[in-house]
């Protein structure tokens, strides 16, 4: 009977012991582990001219000129660059578009993003978007010869 009562104290201890280990390694039930939140970013230049000769651009898709070109005046479209990231919950996440153009983004609590778009190294201008809009968010700003470029972002 000591035997028995001895090895059951013992399973005790040791499942005490498995679940201390557990809770510290996993952390409290209902814990949530930091979600990323991937964001793809859209560099895109808008002109009434035609495309440079020797340039990379391409036009953008017609969905996405659908879109500018209900809000903008620019007959046309370009994709300077696209890049995509992964950005955690209140960790600055720093997208790189162009020597002169960068995204810093950070996702706040309560599905938010916060997202200031730099240029030449300052801040142009800085918003707040709900991750629950399906829409992109779009900055823009001016550029040289009546034309400007745009920021287009896609959180999911």
């Amino acid at each position: 009977m000591n035997l028995t009562l001895t090895s059951k104290l013992s399973r005790a201890r040791f499942l005490l012991l498995l679940s201390g280990l557990i809770w510290g390694v996993m952390g409290p039930l209902g814990a949530s582990v930091p979600v990323e939140t991937r964001v793809q970013a859209v560099l895109v230049w808008g002109t009434d001219e035609a495309k440079p000769t020797g340039k990379t651009l391409k036009e953008v898709d017609a969905k996405l000129r659908d879109k500018l070109g209900k809000i903008f005046k620019w007959q046309n479209y370009f994709e300077v660059s696209r890049q995509s990231a992964g950005a955690l919950p209140g960790k600055a996440q720093v997208i790189k578009l162009s020597e002169d153009c960068s995204v810093d983004i950070k996702i706040l609590p309560d599905n938010m993003a916060e997202v200031k778009l730099m240029g030449k190294g300052r801040t142009i201008v800085t918003r707040r978007h709900s991750l629950a809009k399906p829409d992109a968010l779009v900055l823009a700003g001016d550029d040289k010869n009546n034309t400007a470029w745009f920021v287009v972002l896609n959180f999911n």
